[in-house]
């Protein structure tokens, strides 16, 4: 039986679309892990192509139907990228999107109290571009055409910042026999770094990377003893926002990634707006201030 199919007619306004695509779509999938083994988890799929102007639109049930194909494969750098020229092929576009959100777990030991593993759970993304060298609108599906392919890996990691300015003003305080205590805010480190090489780069890597950095971090069991060990560390290393960055871009810079981007937040205790700061490596056409995270 033939049924009419709207999308095949001709768009009323002709103009090229930049974006277009699907959202939110969750999907349970296989993920390698530093450790062995892989991880199980759920992630949240965005799936975007362009479209020329003279496509009506493309077709909803292609991009779910193109990454069914793939769910029971783990997710790696070179499957993405298969997958995004699938999504282009199928769409009949130039350009591909997609971005997988999910969260993996990592065990954290607390400093002193039996030294107890707690899994504590990273949000993470994976991200995946490929458009053609040269886009007139006239790609075809099952084309070989050359495309530049873009991936990067995010992460999202918490620590603690103890503000120097209060910690100088506290001590101020005790030299003229009165009492303050310095004031901390829970912090966030949003990285995202593009591998261009054909070396795996983990996340727990890039965690890691971030974490050894910034040596105030939380703990998920915290005993009075502790407490202690973390106040004592936070006493050695107050930070600004503008410390946190500096600290994670040079760390950073120690890795062989093509390219990254940083964004700090401290979540201030003491003023009702958030500080953030933003750096980038700075290599051609890379990360800039344009790019959101």
């Amino acid at each position: 039986m033939t049924l009419p199919d709207v999308q095949q007619t001709k768009p009323t306004i002709k103009r090229y679309i930049h974006q277009v695509g699907v959202e939110n779509i969750q999907v349970p999938f296989l993920l390698e892990s530093r450790s062995g083994g892989f991880h199980e988890t759920i992630a949240r799929v965005s799936i975007r192509t362009d479209l020329s102007e003279d496509q009506k639109g493309v077709s909803m049930s292609r991009f779910h139907l193109t990454l069914h194909k793939y769910l029971d494969k783990p997710l790696k750098k070179v499957l993405i990228k298969d997958l995004l020229d699938d999504i282009r092929k199928s769409q009949n576009t130039g350009k591909s999107y997609i971005c997988f959100k999910f969260k993996i777990p990592m065990m954290r030991t607390s400093l002193k109290s039996n030294h107890i593993d707690f899994p504590i759970y990273y949000d993470c993304k994976f991200e995946g571009q490929l458009e053609e060298i040269i886009y007139d609108g006239s790609s075809k599906i099952g084309a070989e055409i050359p495309s530049i392919f873009k991936f990067y890996q995010g992460v999202t990691i918490q620590y603690a910042s103890y503000c120097p300015c209060s910690a100088e003003l506290s001590k101020d305080l005790l030299n003229k026999n009165s009492n303050g205590f310095p004031h901390a805010q829970r912090s966030f480190a949003k990285v995202l770094v593009e591998n261009n090489s054909d070396q795996y780069v983990w996340l727990e890597d890039i965690i890691e990377t971030v974490e050894n950095s910034i040596k105030t971090l939380p703990y998920p069991i915290v005993k009075r003893v502790d407490e202690q060990e973390i106040a004592r560390i936070a006493a050695d290393n107050p930070i600004f926002v503008e410390d946190a960055i500096r600290q994670i871009a040079n760390a950073l810079d120690e890795k062989e990634y093509y390219d990254w981007i940083v964004k700090c937040i401290h979540e201030e205790s003491i003023h009702t707006s958030e500080a953030i700061s933003m750096m980038w490596k700075g290599v051609p056409n890379g990360f800039d201030s344009t790019y959101y995270l």
